[in-house]
């Protein structure tokens, strides 16, 4: 497999997730998504400082108003000046989003390989009809998508946002 090279993370995090094994599969992959859900959430509410992006957001929007009055208008030197105010405010998201990003890419790079190497080739869900590109089966990856998307809105709903 493409991903050997990590599996001494899956050895790793065996003591951890292997309870879940005595599970079915859909049950067991539920609490592992569930859990790596929650994980990234909280990542998301440590490292990014809701006040400022938050504020950086407003601005954009602002200055997206501006653009688009400026464009309307057809006024070329603001179009350019809050063109360039735009991406610049923008870069300043990206910084802060980036950060957040490759943390919980981390996570995952070290959760997935248990998932796949106690999960791969086990049909997780049986379809009663057949889906594009997936089938009449559903395996792991599938089924984590499915719950974490589902799963991450549902927390989302449940604190507020």
């Amino acid at each position: 497999m493409v991903f050997d090279f990590l599996n001494p993370f899956a050895v790793l995090v065996d003591p951890v997730f292997s309870p879940l094994l005595a599970l079915k599969p859909h049950i067991g992959l539920f609490v592992f998504a569930t859990i790596l859900t929650v994980i990234i959430y909280g990542i998301n509410k440590l490292m990014i400082n809701k006040k400022v992006a938050k504020e950086i957001k407003d601005k954009l929007a602002f200055v997206k108003e501006n653009l688009t009055k400026a464009q309307k208008e057809g006024k070329k030197d603001e179009i350019n000046k809050f063109l360039s105010e735009y991406m610049a405010i923008n870069n300043q998201y990206l910084r802060q989003t980036f950060k957040v990003m490759i943390v919980t890419f981390i996570v995952v790079i070290i959760l997935f390989p248990w998932a796949n190497t106690k999960f791969s080739g086990v049909t997780v869900a049986q379809l009663p009809f057949a889906l594009p590109f997936i089938g009449t089966t559903m395996g792991w990856i599938a089924w984590y998508f499915l719950v974490s998307i589902t799963g991450s809105w549902l927390l989302r709903k449940i604190i507020g946002e």
